[in-house]
């Protein structure tokens, strides 16, 4: 059995727990991260990409934007399809000129976790973490390789970073969730984009959503119902009814899938995020929907904040901004959970007022859809609003 002692251990190779595993081995506070899947298998599928503003700006400041800003494109205008019809929100033009950078979250992994790597930082791949065990200050972490070695870490404190955290995060921390009565068939075309924009249609048969990922790859959601399995939609159903809804010409969606999943719509909020020594980040302390595309960001901006307090508390005897991590994160979380709670309503029926049958939703829902979009176009101050929620600006800097 391997033994190792540090100050920091991280669960979780993905944006949260390399941003933290990155900024402490740059401040030289010590660190092992480690990561459940291998190494091909963790970047192997495309998964979020809109990165925000405030996103990319705190990056920066920290010397980890690179990826993003040399090889990302931009978007700053939304278009909004109402069977097949479509209208542009230039939200750019409201925030200054700030939209959303677009560089797909595994190639971002990729890049991050070959730099951590490349500089010497302790990464273990095919390591599942078995048990968390805190006493007397210390947190003692037992994992165990794919090849059957055993491994246990010595730490004074515990990131956890990675998926939902099932049976390690203590019971005392509280879990609230929710699940909508519905689903989003999310796949990945080999192809070129449609537009340039982001596109969210919406059809009496129900939501589709167009999205951006790289120069070969576009992301395609599809509402459907909860009772729907992979089987109900083989490629060629699937391809129609994308076309169908996007009101886009038929036949022109002919690039190969190349992943395919069925998204069911949760969302979780666990508090607090930290615990003794366990601190949670990501998708471990919040799941949310892919409305509004704001996951990958909430995990950055935790892992931006968490590391700031690890380096003040074990590289500077400062343990005030650590203690104060939950208090920090929480109403940005909140916020951040409102608005795609928001953006779900919009995309998928009027403050998603939803027939089990029915993935369109009653005529009252499709009614009420139509008043938002036309708040969104009419009402210059709501406008504004989206705005800045949408790409992540703050108001007072635009």
């Amino acid at each position: 059995m391997e033994r190792l002692e540090t100050d920091v251990c991280i669960v979780g190779a993905g944006p949260a727990g390399l941003v933290v595993a990155q900024r402490l081995f740059e401040a030289g506070v010590a660190c092992t991260l480690l990561e459940r899947l291998g190494s091909e298998a963790l970047c192997a599928r495309a998964k979020a990409g809109m990165i925000e503003h405030r996103t990319v700006q705190a990056l920066r400041q920290v010397g980890l934007a690179a990826p993003i800003v040399e090889q990302g494109a931009s978007n700053g205008q939304v278009e909004f399809r109402v069977q097949g019809v479509g209208r542009v929100f230039d939200y750019a033009a409201l925030t200054g000129g700030r939209g959303h950078f677009v560089y797909p979250q595994h190639l971002l992994v990729r890049a991050w976790a070959d730099a951590f790597t490349g500089r010497g930082g302790s990464l273990s791949y095919a390591t599942e973490v078995t048990s968390v065990e805190q006493a007397q200050g210390t947190v003692r972490v037992q994992a165990r390789a794919e090849s059957g070695e055993a491994r246990t870490i010595h730490c004074r404190a515990i990131v956890l970073a990675a998926g939902s955290g099932a049976g390690l995060v203590p019971e005392a921390v509280e879990c609230h969730e929710h699940a909508y009565p519905f689903r989003w068939l999310t796949t990945m075309i080999e192809m070129g984009a449609l537009s340039e924009r982001t596109v969210y249609a919406t059809h009496p048969s129900g939501f589709a959503a167009h999205v951006r990922r790289s120069p070969q790859l576009t992301r395609y959601y599809l509402q459907v119902p909860a009772r729907d399995g992979l089987e109900d939609w083989p490629d060629e159903r699937l391809r129609r009814e994308l076309e169908l809804r996007l009101g886009a010409p038929a036949g022109v969606l002919r690039g190969a899938i190349v992943e395919r999943d069925l998204l069911d719509l949760r969302v979780r909020v666990r508090e607090p995020m930290q615990h003794g020594a366990l601190y949670l980040a990501g998708d471990a302390a919040h799941l949310i929907t892919p409305a509004g595309g704001k996951g990958m960001n909430l995990a950055i901006q935790d892992a931006l904040e968490l590391s700031e307090g690890l380096i003040e508390r074990f590289r500077d005897g400062r343990p005030q901004r650590l203690g104060s991590y939950t208090n920090t994160r929480l109403p940005q979380v909140w916020r951040t959970q409102e608005f795609s709670s928001w953006m779900l309503s919009l995309h998928c029926g009027g403050a998603l007022e939803l027939s089990r049958e029915s993935p369109s939703g009653s005529g009252f829902g499709r009614r009420l859809h139509h008043a938002q979009i036309e708040r969104l176009f009419g009402d210059p101050p709501f406008a504004r609003w989206f705005a800045h929620q949408y790409a992540g600006v703050d108001q007072e800097s635009s």
